[in-house]
């Protein structure tokens, strides 16, 4: 007898393969890490220099900042590093792809075991991987700890969702394993992680027993990331973690962008946001709660990193779109019975094609964001030639900082201070986090000398020199005429100028 194909396999391989290849393209087009990572290249180094003890602060920047992250991606970056002997930036480049290629599998099984059906787990996990837009950040350079905290959550949530609903006591152990690794790797996923193991309490064991094991859980992910928050509050005390509550998006406006964007992605065709409202609607007529409750709880956890949860629960619904509501819906057509089952297999194919092109055409729009090899020669100069530790205004034309590569990787490559650099300072700032972002949108729309020396008055933001982009010409037209700049450097794209007068 002829073996029949085992179109989930097949399908979980298409993921891979394709997911793979869209995740590892950016790298291998721009061979520098994507976007950020500037912060934790710097961090990385530092842990390895102190014989892999926590330091107490980073130097990152030139400013003395607690050395307050989850460093569980750092560990592994460094470590990597040191016993492959290979350099840092390479590490920075490749691990997060790696990770997010990982992520897939581990998807798989939460979908496996929410689902209850290998098909439509496969292809849940098919949407997870070609999702175009989903796994930017985990793929930038910044990946080495947002990677490692999707992979480590999603293990997580699956030994967490088979304790709950099993009651077996052998899950203990791995829940708390994971758990504590995604607490370890980034703050955002710690808190998402919690609000998971919450809502899977909730939905799935309210008895005595169940709570006895969400006991032993929380316990063991407080002793296994001691070492971590312990040292930091040995430090710095409280500081550094209420400081850092500041920068979540808690206002109204905010929650109002969040929830569209838990639904649309960055198709050019809204293919998966089709089948993903479908799939919601159909979850809430079968009554299948818990999977839109996954969309919108983590909202309720943070905000800010709420879409990229949101993101795990909204491949489900479109899997269960794609095979339940729509099939459902067209079975009303007369004589769909008998052409469907035929359609399913090309018409998938089709879409699985389409997502793959559309996360390609993304893939171009990541590569943009990288520090460009000329941004990179610029910052060497300086280091080479300036004095350490001057004072820097970057005009990008960037206006969120957060995003800009120039802002970024500026302190860690030039060896400067920059004083319109904002990573690190959720640490510091406080309730000044988001005044200060307001600020740095406001200093890129400067064209004139006379703007920028404005806005450092009013913020109180000194510079010795200016970082100028050539994208912005009346600005370094300006500079150039006015006696009380000096040019010092420029290349194709950007100029620097010191500040002779003050």
């Amino acid at each position: 007898m002829k073996r029949q194909p085992d179109f989930s396999v097949l399908i979980l391989f298409a993921a891979l393969l394709f997911g793979g290849l869209v995740r590892f393209l950016p790298a291998l087009m721009t061979r520098f890490p994507i976007n950020d990572g500037g912060m934790f290249y710097t961090m990385a180094r530092e842990l390895s220099a102190n014989g892999y003890a926590l330091p107490a602060t980073t130097s990152y920047n030139g400013l003395s900042i607690p050395f307050a992250y989850p460093p569980l991606g750092l560990y592994l970056a460094s470590l990597l590093a040191d016993l492959a002997r290979v350099p840092l930036l390479g590490v920075f480049l490749w691990l997060p792809p790696f990770f997010s290629l990982l992520a897939i599998p581990a998807f798989y099984l939460l979908a496996r075991a929410l689902l209850a059906d290998k098909l439509r787990a496969s292809l849940a996990a098919l949407f997870f991987a070609l999702a175009p837009g989903s796994y930017d950040w985990h793929v930038m350079g910044g990946g080495v700890t947002r990677s490692a905290g999707m992979l480590f959550l999603l293990l997580a949530a699956f030994f967490v969702f088979r304790l709950f609903q099993q009651g077996d006591r052998r899950l203990v152990l791995p829940a708390i394993l994971f758990s504590s690794l995604a607490v370890l790797s980034h703050p955002e996923v710690g808190l998402q992680t919690a609000g998971l193991c919450l809502l899977f309490w909730l939905s799935l064991d309210r008895t005595p027993r169940g709570l006895l094991h969400a006991f032993f859980l929380a316990l063991g992910v407080f002793l296994l990331s001691a070492p971590w928050w312990g040292t930091v509050l040995a430090q710095h005390g409280l500081s550094p973690f209420l400081s850092a509550l500041h920068t979540g998006q808690h206002s109204s406006a905010a929650w109002g962008a969040l929830l569209v964007g838990f639904f649309v992605g960055d198709e050019i065709v809204p293919l998966l946001l089709f089948l993903r409202l479908a799939g919601f609607i159909y979850a809430v007529w079968k009554r299948q709660f818990l999977l839109t409750a996954l969309v919108l709880f983590p909202l309720f956890v943070d905000p800010r990193s709420a879409v990229a949860i949101a993101h795990i629960a909204l491949s489900m619904l479109a899997a269960l779109g794609f095979l339940d509501a729509l099939p459902a819906l067209l079975r009303k057509i007369r004589g769909a019975a008998d052409w469907l089952p035929r359609a399913a297999t090309p018409v998938l194919a089709a879409l699985a094609f389409t997502l793959f092109i559309e996360c390609g055409l993304h893939d171009f729009k990541l590569v943009n964001t990288t520090l460009t090899a000329d941004s990179r020669a610029a910052m060497t100069w300086l280091r080479g030639n300036l004095p350490p530790g001057r004072d820097f205004l970057l005009l990008t034309g960037w206006p969120y900082s957060m995003s800009d590569p120039v802002q970024e990787w500026f302190p860690a490559l030039a060896g400067q201070h920059s004083q319109t650099t904002l990573q690190g300072l959720e640490w510091t700032l406080g309730a000044g986090f988001n005044a200060r972002l307001s600020d740095l949108v406001e200093l890129q729309s400067c064209a004139s000398a006379a703007c920028v020396d404005a806005w450092s008055a009013r913020t109180g933001l000194g510079y010795d020199y200016l970082w100028v982009a050539k994208t912005i010409p009346s600005l370094e037209q300006d500079l150039r005429a006015s006696s009380d700049y000096r040019a010092v450097f420029q290349s194709e794209t950007v100029a620097v100028f010191q500040r002779v007068t003050k």
